[in-house]
């Protein structure tokens, strides 16, 4: 487990379901993060929570996240595509419940989780994929700062009735502040 003030990082586990099978079927929080855009059963994911944690690849980690004060499942932290060889993984997250979002819980996860990444796995560079639209995920990563952009793929994801741009957010351990 990493403990934060606010929040824990501990594995995800099988208890999780029914909070992230809500998460994963909320049209507004698949918009900003570019989930799965068809309705998930919860048998669909059951068997993804299955999938991830049973994972024996090391290729991927999911954290869930619980609030210290409540002990409440508030959302997912991961790293994904981990290779090992680059130190390169892709990160993502998910603050579920909206009276959970903008209490700081998701920078917090971040530092943990990239301190981790970076001086556990010994990873030296974590980047993700935003929505140009998603101000709150680009604000939060300005707020943890040192990323830089890579690249942007023009009209790349298609949500109402238009395409969006999605933008390469890259940290490199050098320029991670604790």
């Amino acid at each position: 487990m990493l403990i934060g003030e606010k929040i824990i990082l501990r594995p995800l586990k099988m208890a999780d379901i029914e909070k992230t099978h809500e998460w994963r079927n909320n049209i507004e929080l698949i918009k900003l993060t570019q989930g799965i855009r068809f309705p998930k059963t919860l048998e669909m994911d059951k068997a993804w929570f299955d999938n991830a944690l049973t994972d024996k690849s090391n290729r991927n980690i999911y954290f869930g996240i619980d609030e210290i004060e409540t002990n409440a499942f508030v959302g997912i932290f991961q790293l994904n595509s981990i290779d090992y060889i680059s130190g390169t993984a892709i990160w993502g997250f998910i603050i579920g419940d909206k009276d959970k979002q903008n209490k700081g819980y998701g920078f917090e996860a971040s530092k943990l989780l990239f301190n981790y990444a970076f001086n556990v796995l010994n990873l030296r560079k974590i980047f993700s994929y935003l929505s140009a639209f998603n101000q709150y995920s680009i604000g939060m990563h300005e707020k943890i700062g040192g990323f830089i952009e890579e690249g942007r793929l023009r009209k790349h994801v298609y949500f109402d009735g238009e395409y969006h741009d999605v933008v390469i957010l890259s940290l490199f351990r050098e320029n991670f502040v604790h």
